[in-house]
């Protein structure tokens, strides 16, 4: 009886994988397919982006410019362009976020190279980088920002929380206490009142 159970195991086994090869061959057949279709269209795209260069660099021969520099900037970017920009004119990172109009976390994502600002925003950090130091504390202040750096020991962005902290301890145990003293005093003056009578 045994026997008779392994050898139905086996037969349904072997027709499962029939089926299974049959149904799978067309659909490989079609992922090669699309493969190719995809390789084609690869090809396709690197045969413009050449001819997209080289109509770039024969109108800028003609007209005896050198290549823009946003084009040059993106294929040789790196965290270590904002690193540079912000140690040359000692700025914090909250800064040079508020000067390119993005968040602390954008900037500090730049630096560590995980991720590349868009076009627009690198054509600001290298308007930023050409800048003297007196045109950049002139854009500092156009921003409303006296100065580029951040206190010593915080770190950019964050808030004074231990003070702020100590302040609301200190309002309210002012709040608390104030009516104490408001009896003690209206007790006194009662006494004094008191005494002269």
């Amino acid at each position: 009886m045994a026997n008779i159970a392994t050898l139905l195991k086996k037969e349904i086994q072997r027709q499962t994988d029939l089926a299974v090869r049959k149904n799978l061959h067309p659909l490989a057949l079609q992922l090669r397919e699309e493969k190719k279709r995809v390789q084609d269209l690869q090809r396709q795209i690197n045969q413009l982006q050449k001819n997209i260069q080289k109509s770039e660099s024969s109108m800028s021969a003609a007209s005896g410019a050198a290549p823009s520099a946003s084009t040059s900037s993106k294929s040789n970017w790196s965290g270590s362009t904002v690193t540079g920009l912000r140690k040359k004119h000692q700025l914090s990172q909250s800064a040079l976020a508020k000067l390119l109009g993005v968040g602390i976390n954008t900037v500090w994502l730049w630096e560590q190279n995980r991720t590349n600002p868009r076009a627009k925003q690198q054509d600001g950090i290298m308007d930023l980088v050409e800048l003297s130091t007196l045109q950049m504390r002139r854009r500092l202040t156009k921003v409303g920002l006296a100065e580029g750096r951040s206190k010593p020991g915080r770190k950019p962005g964050s808030k004074n929380q231990p003070k702020v902290a100590a302040a609301k301890v200190t309002s309210k145990a002012a709040k608390k206490a104030a009516p104490k003293v408001a009896k003690k005093a209206t007790k006194k003056t009662a006494r004094k009142v008191s005494k002269k009578k």
